[in-house]
């Protein structure tokens, strides 16, 4: 087989198989002559003799995805759903600008250009102005952080103490 490309291109097949006969045979063609060659064409010809391989069944049309459930209980749940769904950007928005205003707060100048208060309060009001969809995914996922921080204390304080005369690998010097 001197081209295998065109050789998997004559034969009859579904376009999936076609597809995985041309990758094949476009590899057999790139080697140069040789034993890798003669294994790839022999692979080739092989899966082009093997017979298609059956499609899955499919489910009876009776039978509904849990997904395909769910969507239709919240299609049924009425307009309410659909009013919270075109209010939550206004929400959204209307939070972004209370946590503004919140860090805009006036800083002490006697702080210094580099004080975490004053860059952060920089680094957001510049990140309000370039990237507001971006500031506002950021600023929900930090409330999301603050409300799992007390899960957190909590999970800590569960924790039973450390024996106080152990001492740990880092400190025996």
């Amino acid at each position: 087989m001197d081209d295998p490309v065109a050789w998997a291109q004559a034969q009859p097949a579904d376009a999936m198989r076609a597809r995985v006969l041309l990758a094949l045979a476009q590899r057999a063609a790139a080697q140069p002559p040789g034993a890798l060659r003669d294994r790839l064409i022999a692979k080739l010809q092989q899966r082009a003799a093997a017979p298609p391989a059956p499609l899955p069944e499919r489910r009876a049309a009776s039978t509904r995805s849990p997904l395909a459930a769910l969507l239709a209980q919240l299609q049924a749940a009425g307009p309410e759903l659909r009013q919270v769904q075109a209010h939550q950007r206004t929400w959204s928005q209307l939070r972004v600008a209370r946590r503004m205003a919140e860090v805009s707060a006036p800083v002490p100048e006697h702080l210094g250009p580099l004080n975490n208060q004053v860059l952060v309060t920089r680094a957001l009001q510049q990140l309000q102005a370039l990237a507001p969809d971006y500031l506002q995914r950021l600023l929900t996922q930090l409330d999301a952080l603050a409300a799992l921080a007390p899960l957190q204390v909590a999970a800590e304080a569960d924790k039973p103490a450390r024996p106080a005369g152990r001492k740990t690998a880092s400190r025996k010097r």
